[in-house]
């Protein structure tokens, strides 16, 4: 195997061959602080080995001064290298191969370690988890050990949560998993199951606005004309407009919960009926009764409020 040539790189962005780099000793010149230029005759690569700790304006220049070695390489010699750049730590077994570097941790080796630490802080987390929620009266930690104790929780986490990704979910570890989302048609066939149960008769109320899947829905009516004839459309929509933030009170209202699978699916918001409007049909009524006029039929006029 023809011997390599290790070029090093300077802070001014120039470079210097190492005249002494060689196949024996070119483990030994990888260094966290430095990048280095790799180039191996018998493979036809030109390596960029860009140290851990190596300064963040010697790996940008790097790979300009990797393709100006090459248009040297390829005037004086003939020659052209592919040019690959190696972050330390993370090398090809290419790279590692290639220079014959044996304390070099190969990709199956590194997969395997990280494999290895994440199922050892899961195991570390459950038995976090595990512990009793109850601690006997015991005099109060001090501010540093109760800064110390959330961060190493919050380390816990973190890290639980690196090994979730990797090998799935952690089962029984004793948090609590957040309820997934309503899909549309879930959310339609709530809704389909709240509006066809008519309110009972002594509710004396009509049904003003639902609360569904964390969503406000209120009842829209829409004019159309049909056969020219002008029909008025009702449906229950999402209101899309943002809420104010903060808490608001609901004054004379009732309140009706669906509940299925011993879970609320749905809030119903119930107004009361104004006073000489105990008649009027449930707003749930999905049938053709006619709606509610304040001149009825036979003339007379509910009496005005005050």
């Amino acid at each position: 195997m023809a011997d390599i040539e290790v070029y090093e790189l300077h802070d001014s962005g120039e470079y210097s061959k190492i005249e002494d780099a060689s196949l024996d000793n070119i483990e030994s010149l990888l260094k966290d602080d430095d990048v280095l230029l790799i180039l191996c005759p018998d493979v036809r690569r030109l390596y960029i080995f860009q140290g851990a700790e190596a300064p963040v304006n010697k790996k940008f220049i790097s790979s300009r001064v990797a393709g100006q070695i090459q248009r040297e390489r390829v005037k004086n010699a003939g020659m052209q290298h592919k040019i690959v750049a190696v972050a330390q730590n993370d090398e090809p077994d290419e790279f590692i191969e290639s220079l014959g570097l044996k304390n070099v941790k190969t990709e199956t080796q590194r997969l395997e370690e990280k494999q290895r630490q994440a199922e050892e802080e899961t195991q570390k987390f459950e038995e976090l988890m595990q512990q009793p929620d109850y601690v006997p009266e015991q005099k109060a930690p001090s501010e540093n050990d109760t800064v110390k104790a959330s961060s190493n929780l919050a380390r816990f986490m973190e890290k639980a949560g690196a090994a979730m990704a990797s090998f799935g979910p952690v089962t029984n570890i004793g948090v609590g998993v957040p309820a997934a989302s309503m899909s549309d048609k879930e959310k339609q066939e709530i809704l389909d199951a709240v509006l066809k149960e008519k309110l009972p008769e002594d509710a004396n109320a009509e049904r003003e606005h639902l609360i569904l899947n964390e969503s406000l829905y209120v009842n829209v009516k829409k004019a159309a004309k049909i056969f020219d004839e002008d029909v008025e459309v009702e449906s229950w929509d999402e209101f899309n407009a943002p809420l104010k933030d903060g808490f608001m009170f609901i004054d004379n209202r009732k309140i009706r919960l669906l509940i299925k699978d011993k879970k609320i699916k749905a809030v119903e918001i119930l107004k009361p009926f104004e006073s000489g409007k105990k008649d009027m049909p449930f707003a749930s009524d999905t049938d053709n009764s006619e709606e509610y006029n304040a001149d009825d039929s036979s003339g007379n006029t509910p009496e005005s409020e005050d």
